[in-house]
């Protein structure tokens, strides 16, 4: 089976700046290389601050890589305008973990599910989408 998603040597390092002087780097991802098969999930787990979030955002593009690939499906989402993304975006997904960060507790499940589907501007068939999703997971 194919790969769906090969990272690269992916880096991600933040510069920072100093008056009169060469800048430093912190080095947030610093060479990371992963595959990830179609069906399968993917969990990056590590101490807090060693840059999980940031390697999840970098291969989403939500942060600019410093250097590396990320190919999905066999294309290069390091070389793709930013305007070109969202078609990517909306077939990979990050959960983090801390779950009020994905999910608000005081919304409905209905609303929970209908929100992705309001933001990538799905049409009319919205409640239809949702309640096929509730009902394909028998809620």
């Amino acid at each position: 089976m194919a790969n769906l998603l090969e990272v690269r040597n992916l880096r991600v390092w933040f510069p920072i700046r100093r008056l009169f002087k060469e800048p430093l780097f912190v080095r947030a991802v610093d060479g990371v290389s992963f595959d990830l098969r179609r069906g399968e999930t993917l969990a990056i787990v590590g101490e807090s601050g060693c840059g999980k979030t940031t390697l999840g955002k970098a291969c989403l593009r939500l942060v600019e890589p410093t250097s590396g690939s990320i190919l999905y499906d066999g294309r290069d989402i390091t070389s793709i305008p930013d305007k070109e993304l969202k078609w990517y975006r909306r077939e990979a997904q990050i959960i983090y973990q801390d779950p009020f960060s994905s999910l608000n507790p005081f919304f409905t499940v209905y609303k929970i599910l209908e929100e992705p589907l309001i933001v990538n501007e799905v049409g009319d068939d919205r409640s239809e989408l949702v309640y096929k999703a509730l009902e394909d997971v028998k809620l």
